[in-house]
């Protein structure tokens, strides 16, 4: 049986947070699945406003295309990761909360990122922080 997850990502515009999709994850929903390898793949990550064709580095231009591109990077088949209701809740949830000012230059999405991580049945978080903070978590 899988440890079950979700990934909300959402995009903050000051004081508002704006839900954009959330991510059903049906194995490895640990934080040492699922929470470091997002925490990875978004510490190597650039946030830009526009695309350059002499780009060099991993980037994503904009919330949108980070979350679609997680889908991307995790979807490999039929089951396994579904795009699921806002209010779902597994036994791993993961809020990814990326700030909305990023400029033409792009910003490392550790700098304007955080992601709090929730068990099911405990409304205290047991994880708030940047990706490179998750890297280094250890559960416990």
């Amino acid at each position: 049986m899988g440890t079950r997850s979700t990934v909300m990502f959402v995009e903050r515009r000051g004081k508002e947070e704006i839900p954009l999709v959330n991510i059903y994850q049906q194995f490895d929903g640990y934080i040492d699945g699922v929470g470091k390898d997002l925490a990875r793949w978004l510490n190597n990550l650039y946030i830009v406003n526009g695309i350059s064709f002499n780009e060099v580095r991993e980037i994503a231009n904009g919330v949108g295309c980070l979350a679609a591109q997680y889908i991307a990077r995790v979807k490999d088949g039929a089951g396994g990761l579904y795009i699921t209701s806002m209010d779902d809740r597994q036994e791993y949830n993961y809020k990814v909360i990326i700030d909305s000012y990023y400029g033409l230059d792009g910003v490392p999405a550790n700098d304007i990122t955080e992601i709090i991580v929730a068990l099911y049945d405990d409304p205290k978080p047991v994880f708030k922080g940047t990706p490179s903070q998750l890297m280094n978590f250890n559960e416990g």
